[in-house]
């Protein structure tokens, strides 16, 4: 069989048949909604704000973290961890626990604080004390199969009350909780968020550190002095404050000294080359020098103008007396020609000349004299200065050698008191953690204390009364349906007409008394 067609048309018929079903059933559901609305029980909700700031417990690590030469290798993590660290942290057993053993068990799950218990309250609807009679008889029942006691309950009670949130790239926490009145919702909250923040104060520090750095750090100061002493009886020893200092003193006057060799060789060459040329000038200059010159009477000339005068006058007696050919005549006027060729060839004046000693040569045997003085000096300095260098080349292979012993307390000077520092140092973050949980100073701020709201939060009459009528409209539409679905009776002429392919003569309302008609 065909699925039956529906239209306007069949709605209006369905809803007119199940008229008492249209008619009923939205009202018990409204009804009851209202009764929801008017008699169910009021919860009170307060709602507080933390504020998760920057401080040392987002950034720090325990002190014992960095103990010895290890380096911990730490992931950076963002505000979003840390946030969901202390939702974590809030929700967790143990500080549900805190609570319910400050607070009790009774004024968890009764949800009233106890001034509230002693006011007289007005006597409950008869309906509504039913209902709950009825509920809580059903909810011991199933409690019995698995029997708890009231501090487990309270704290399975706190959890499902207690609700938290936050906004994304936020760090403030919203923590809210429900309860039956205002005050005792505000009171446990306020009560969850001391906890809290004793736990998070707690999990933030070594319990213990302290007294194990101020020990540590004794030793170390102790080990540390020994070593400083060490080095000062080495240094005292060695007659060295720094092997640095020293080693670049040594350089230092190595390096002077060097340049110093390289200068007066230099100078030595020079005054040799100097020395050689002065020598070579000596053999070239003449010692004495023609100071005057003067013309005196050539009195040689005179003696043989004398003499020749007297040969003259003997060969002229002698001419006198013999003849021409005579042999002595002969000899004379030879004399006389040899004498008068002697007596022509000197001159009837003669120069005299003043020699002195020539200041060029005496100069330059001076500077002869002290170039050669300036070389030995220089020889001698030269030698003083490779004796001088010799001497500090033998320190700097000392220094070197001593280095090794220096370099060895040194070192073992600075790795104590890097150990020293370091524990030093994690003492004092020990005790500032000492002092922060002390005065109960953290990075957690209450940014809104808990509310103290008198509007209930539940149940919603917005929601009860939107519940209600989906409730109504859809469990009417879809019993309507289902009865029209149920019901296999044909009521549409031309239903009848396509199923049977006959034509349809007459129809018959459907009615009391048609019915009747057709059963008689």
């Amino acid at each position: 069989m065909n699925a039956k067609p529906f239209s306007i048309a069949s709605i209006v018929e369905a809803l007119f048949r199940h008229k008492w079903l249209v008619l009923i059933l939205p009202t018990v559901i409204i009804g009851m909604g209202i009764a929801v609305a008017l008699f169910a029980a009021r919860s009170y909700r307060s709602e507080a704000k933390l504020f998760l700031q920057v401080g040392r417990e987002s950034v720090g690590i325990d002190p014992t973290a960095q103990t010895g030469q290890q380096m911990i290798s730490l992931q950076q993590q963002g505000r979003d961890a840390e946030v969901v660290s202390a939702i974590d942290l809030i929700t967790s057993r143990g500080v549900r626990s805190e609570v319910v053993e400050r607070l009790g068990a009774d004024l968890i799950l009764d949800g009233l604080m106890p001034s509230e218990e002693e006011v007289e309250k007005p006597a409950p609807n008869p309906i509504v004390a039913a209902v709950s009679g009825v509920l809580g008889n059903v909810m011991s029942t199933l409690k019995s199969i698995d029997p708890i006691s009231d501090e487990e309950e309270a704290l399975i009670e706190l959890g499902e009350n207690l609700v938290l949130d936050s906004e994304r790239d936020s760090s403030i926490i919203t923590v809210s909780y429900s309860s039956k009145s205002p005050a005792a919702a505000k009171h446990i909250l306020q009560t969850l968020l001391d906890c809290y923040q004793d736990e998070h104060l707690r999990v933030h520090r070594n319990s213990g550190s302290r007294a194990f750095f101020q020990e540590q750090e004794q030793l170390l100061r102790a080990q540390l002095d020994e070593s400083l002493e060490r080095l000062r009886r080495a240094k005292t020893d060695l007659g060295v404050a720094s092997i640095d200092t020293r080693r670049t003193n040594l350089e230092n006057q190595l390096q002077s000294i060097q340049m110093s060799t390289y200068q007066a060789q230099a100078e030595r060459a020079q005054a040799a080359a100097s020395l050689a040329d002065a020598q070579r000038q000596l053999g070239v200059v003449p010692e004495r020098l023609v100071s005057s010159t003067k013309e005196i009477p050539n009195q040689g000339a005179d003696l043989l103008r004398d003499q020749l005068y007297g040969l003259q006058v003997r060969q002229a007696d002698l001419k006198a007396r013999y003849n021409e050919s005579h042999p002595l005549v002969l000899a004379i006027a030879e004399q006389v020609a040899s004498a008068e060729k002697v007596a022509s060839a000197e001159s009837d004046v003669r120069e005299e000349t003043v020699s002195d000693i020539n200041p060029i040569h005496r100069e330059l045997n001076l500077s002869a004299k002290q170039r050669e003085n300036a070389l030995a000096g220089l020889n001698a300095r030269l030698e003083a200065l490779r004796d001088q260098e010799a001497a500090i080349v033998k320190d700097l292979e000392k220094l070197n050698a001593d280095e090794v012993l220096l370099a060895q307390l040194e070192r073992d000077k600075t790795l104590m008191s890097n150990k020293y520092f370091q524990y030093a140092e994690n003492l004092e973050q020990a005790r500032i953690d000492e002092a922060l949980e002390d005065n109960r100073v953290s990075s957690v701020s209450i940014a809104q204390k808990p509310t103290f709201t008198e509007k209930p939060a539940s149940p919603s009459k917005l929601l009860v009364a939107l519940g209600s009528l989906a409730m109504a409209f859809g469990l009417t539409a879809a019993s309507i349906l289902g009865l029209e679905q149920l019901d296999d009776r044909v009521r549409q002429a031309r239903v009848v007409s396509e199923e049977t392919g006959l034509p349809v003569l007459t129809t018959i309302p459907q009615s009391a008394v048609h019915g009747r008609v057709l059963t008689s």
